[in-house]
Parts: structure tokens; C-alpha cells; sequence
């Protein structure tokens, strides 16, 4: 739902868009990389964490910036597409130099990876627009849309920049009076629907497309699509359960922090949790293997993250189907099902989710 637009460029970003998910990731990234991430878009159980996956963290796409931004509905209410929400909750993962600009209505701010390895997540509230790819220097109030600016409802293409809004008052220049002819690419002065025939300019990157054996995927610019995506109107909603070795499970509703003698942790240190850790839960750690606060297990929309807490001996994260990842101090992981969590000592975490209204938990 809502307007998604791309300013043409072929050398800079590549953007691939499958509602609910958008990601922009640099130009020059293999085909092979971008026929694996339009794949894990398309998929029936696409998620965050499967998207992510999807790009390599090692040989020919390691030092590629991307960003990945995943959108609900506001207040986690079911969509009803006859009454689309004004405002959406983003799940945002952020690598190298990308970054995304995030406008709410209390204002707007720029997340980005900082230097983190081997990305950064947050997710945030209340978000009416994003802009991200080629930024301007500092975070603007408003959605300014350039006048090359081009629909893409679902597809791939090359852009300089990738702006979304929930609705077309999120963006200068959109309708009403500041906007002029062609501001908003659908007047008479827009190019040909026909990508290959558009007056000379690259509306669908069309080699990427071919060059993966995607011929089949085009920008829909209808006459009447109002800018939206197409895709599913809603998913169901993952309960999630973790289990700190003999203890008894915990249905996971914020953030827990396991460790040897987990203490609060300071909002200064979780700046993207809105609310206080929902648990803390103490291990023994005989040899001390495991640190005071050692590791942050928290909800994030239909995901979860693990986050080593800079712990002195790191973390250890076994998804199914993939090897085990090491997290090192402050690094990151996102399961959007089982997982297995070791910190050391012989303690281990076991992560685990269902449907709601399905009773049956998958270990």
C-alpha cells in the first residue's frame, strides 16, 4: 500500500519492490545476487529475516551497501484495504553506507548501519514516508518528489533515489497547487508504458531483469493503480516462545536480557526499544564464560533479534538450514522462526514460534 517512486539512474542503486518489502541495494551487485533477492521476495513466506539472508555477507556481494525496509500496518492492526492506515510501523536493516531517511509525524531521522557488523536493525513507529539511496545532507521534514520521478508498484529498477509515502499528502509536490505538470509522472507529459520505448530513459532496469531471467517482471503504471503494491493484504501474526534451559518457556512480548547478572539496560543503549526489557533472566556461568549482560533476545514485528550485548566470549546463532553465525561484541541476528542461541557455559536459549490460534509450536 501506499506510493512508491524511483528516480532513474542506472549507475548507482539497484530497487527491487514486492509489497510489504523494499530493498535497494548498490548498482553493482551480480545478477546472480538480485535474481536471489527478487526469489526471497517472491516467496509465500517471504520475511525479513529470509530477505536479508538472501544477500551475501561474504565474497562477491560482502562489502555491498543495501538497505531492506519491511512495512505493517500502524498499531499492528489488520490491513483493510478498503481503509488503508495513514501511518505504518518499518522494520529497516542497514548495511555499509546505505541509510534511510524516516518520516513520522513527530519529524523525521536518518538510520543507518554506523559502522555495525554485519548490519543494523531497528524498527520504528508511526511512519508516514521513507526516502532512501542518494540522501540529501541532513534528515528533511517533508518528502520532496523529483519532477523525474517514476511509479514503481512491484519490480526491479535503477534509481538514484527510492521515495515511499502512506499517502500522497506525505509528499511535496504530489497534488494540490505545489505540484505541477508532470510533478507527480502521470500527467500527459509522462513517458510510454512500454519500459523498452520510454523516450529514452530507463523507467525498468531491463537488463537486470533480463540479465537474471526475469523478463516477466514490469513496472505497473497503470492508468488508476493510485501507486500501490500488489501482494498479500496480511499475514498471520507468529507468536514466539523462548526457553532458557530448563527453565520454564516464555511467550516473547518485548525484549529479554540473559546473561550471569542482567541489569536494566540504559535507554541510551536500546535507542530503537519502545518499551523496558520485559524480563531478565540470570544463568550460571561457573567459568564465567557468560557475561553480567550478555545477550538481548526482543520482538520486532513478526521477527526476532538477537543481539550479543558486547559480551567478553560472543554468541553463538544456529537458524535451520544455514551455519551457525558467531556474533561478535554488538553485532546482530534476525530468526523469523526456530533458533538456537549459545552463550557459553553450556547454556543455550531455544527460540521458537506458531501462528497464533495454531497450538502447535515449531522447535
Amino acid at each position: 500500500m501506499g506510493s512508491l517512486r524511483f528516480v532513474p539512474a542506472e549507475q548507482e542503486w539497484t530497487v527491487l519492490a514486492a509489497w510489504p518489502t523494499v530493498v535497494t541495494i548498490s548498482a553493482d551487485v551480480p545478477d546472480d545476487v538480485v535474481e536471489a533477492i527478487w526469489s526471497a521476495l517472491g516467496a509465500p513466506d517471504a520475511s525479513i529475516e529470509s530477505v536479508v539472508s538472501s544477500i551475501p555477507i561474504r565474497d562477491t556481494a560482502a562489502d555491498s551497501s543495501f538497505t531492506v525496509v519491511r512495512f505493517e500496518p500502524g498499531g499492528g492492526v489488520p490491513l483493510d484495504p478498503a481503509h488503508p492506515p495513514r501511518d505504518w510501523s518499518a522494520t529497516v536493516v542497514a548495511r555499509g553506507s546505505a541509510a534511510v531517511d524516516l518520516l513520522s509525524v513527530g519529524g523525521s531521522r536518518r538510520f543507518g548501519s554506523a559502522g555495525m557488523q554485519p548490519w543494523a536493525l531497528a524498527e520504528f513507529p508511526s511512519v508516514i514516508g521513507i526516502s532512501t539511496g542518494d540522501l540529501p545532507p541532513v534528515p528533511e521534514s517533508l518528502l520532496r518528489l523529483p519532477t523525474d520521478a517514476r511509479r514503481l508498484d512491484h519490480g526491479i529498477a535503477y534509481a538514484s533515489r527510492v521515495l515511499w509515502a502512506a499517502s500522497p499528502e506525505s509528499i511535496v509536490g504530489e497534488r494540490g497547487p505545489a505540484a505541477g505538470p508532470g510533478a507527480d509522472g502521470d500527467t500527459a507529459e509522462r513517458p510510454s508504458h512500454d519500459p523498452d520505448t520510454a523516450d529514452g530513459e530507463t523507467i525498468l532496469g531491463r537488463r537486470a531483469v533480463e540479465g537474471v531471467g526475469l523478463e516477466a517482471v514490469e513496472e505497473r503504471t497503470d492508468e488508476g493503480a493510485e501507486g500501490v503494491f500488489d501482494g498479500p493484504a496480511d499475514e498471520p501474526v507468529p507468536v514466539y516462545e523462548i526457553r532458557v534451559g530448563d527453565q520454564p518457556p516464555l511467550e516473547l512480548t518485548g525484549a529479554v536480557v540473559v546473561g550471569r547478572r542482567p541489569q536494566p539496560r540504559r535507554s541510551a543503549d536500546r535507542p530503537f526499544t519502545r518499551a523496558p526489557a520485559q524480563a531478565l533472566i540470570a544463568v550460571d556461568s561457573p567459568a564465567q564464560e557468560v557475561s553480567a549482560n550478555h545477550v538481548e533476545i526482543a520482538l520486532s514485528g513478526r521477527t526476532v533479534v538477537v543481539t550479543d550485548l558486547r559480551s567478553t566470549n560472543g554468541t553463538t546463532v544456529r537458524l535451520p538450514g544455514r551455519p551457525a553465525v558467531r556474533l561478535r561484541q554488538g553485532d546482530s541476528v534476525v530468526a523469523s522462526g526456530s533458533a538456537i542461541v549459545e552463550i557459553g557455559d553450556g547454556n543455550v536459549i531455544h527460540i521458537s514460534s506458531r501462528d497464533r490460534g495454531n497450538t502447535g509450536i515449531t522447535v
